[in-house]
């Protein structure tokens, strides 16, 4: 096994860490009105934009997940649960902007 070649891989995965699914989660409960969360997502996962804000619909669930393109995302998730969109986010390595 040639050492070097893990040593660089670490490196590289050091310097470009993703926000963990507790990160995440804790950015979440810190939202307010208009401020999303804005993530970009690898061409790996279909690339574009991933957008974590407060659903603006009245009764409807806490959080409400957007994708698509920046100014062209659509909804796609609504619930409740930080957990369930910080892991969706994190599973496909998500890039906070």
């Amino acid at each position: 096994m040639n050492y070097l070649i893990l040593f660089k891989i670490w490196i590289y995965l050091e310097e470009h860490m993703k926000l963990s699914r507790e990160e995440i989660m804790s950015r979440m409960e810190q939202l307010k009105d208009e401020e999303p969360l804005r993530f970009t997502i690898p061409e790996i996962f279909g690339g574009g934009m991933a957008i974590i804000g407060l659903n603006p619909k009245k009764g409807g669930k806490k959080y409400l997940l957007q994708v698509g393109n920046e100014g062209d995302a659509s909804p796609y998730w609504d619930t409740d649960k930080a957990k369930d969109l910080a892991k969706w986010v994190a599973d496909r390595q998500g890039d906070l902007v």
